[in-house]
């Protein structure tokens, strides 16, 4: 086989791997097969551009800070719920775009799930009191809807963190609700 087919067979078996499109062992089968079992022939996998890397610890930073500065907005400032909604339309905003960036570089977007899911836990908290006068009851309700939404997310999207953070947060509110 021609080296150059032979390395777009092995860039696309190795894509496989990483997606899992193909269990694991049967993509190390078929590189050992198309390599004749020399490591030396598979392409090598480029490296990450340093400029790259600068990003997403600047965008990964700016998402730690959404979420500080969403608390400190929510529970801190007593800042109208008018002007409270256009900070949070504008973080959504940024995370849309962080979420592209980071999918775009083939790098995990946890980071943006979780800070999608503080942001949710703050507007619930946000609405609650916009909307029901702050009353306990229906805090409660709104944040148990917030974990059902954790850990249906968690499950369609196969993120253990969210799954368990949803039970877990659903078991200490329901234990809170009837002490």
């Amino acid at each position: 086989m021609k080296d150059d087919k032979k390395t777009v067979l092995l860039h696309e078996i190795n894509f496989w791997k990483e997606h899992k499109i193909l269990p694991e062992h049967y993509c190390d089968y078929l590189i050992a097969l198309y390599t004749q079992g020399d490591e030396n022939q598979q392409p090598k996998k480029r490296k990450r551009n340093k400029n790259m890397f600068q990003w997403e610890a600047i965008l990964s930073l700016l998402l730690v800070t959404f979420i500080v500065v969403m608390a400190v907005i929510t529970y801190i400032t007593a800042i109208s719920f008018g002007m409270q909604t256009l900070f949070l339309s504008i973080f959504v905003v940024v995370l849309i775009f962080c979420w592209f960036y980071f999918r775009k570089k083939k790098s995990n977007p946890m980071l943006v799930y979780i800070t999608a899911a503080f942001l949710l836990l703050f507007y619930t908290v946000q609405i609650n009191a916009a909307f029901f006068e702050n009353k306990t009851a229906s805090l409660y309700w709104l944040l148990l809807l917030n974990c059902m939404m954790w850990i249906v997310g968690g499950l369609i999207g196969k993120k253990l963190f969210f799954t368990l953070s949803g039970f877990i947060a659903t078991l200490l509110l329901l234990l809170v609700m009837i002490i």
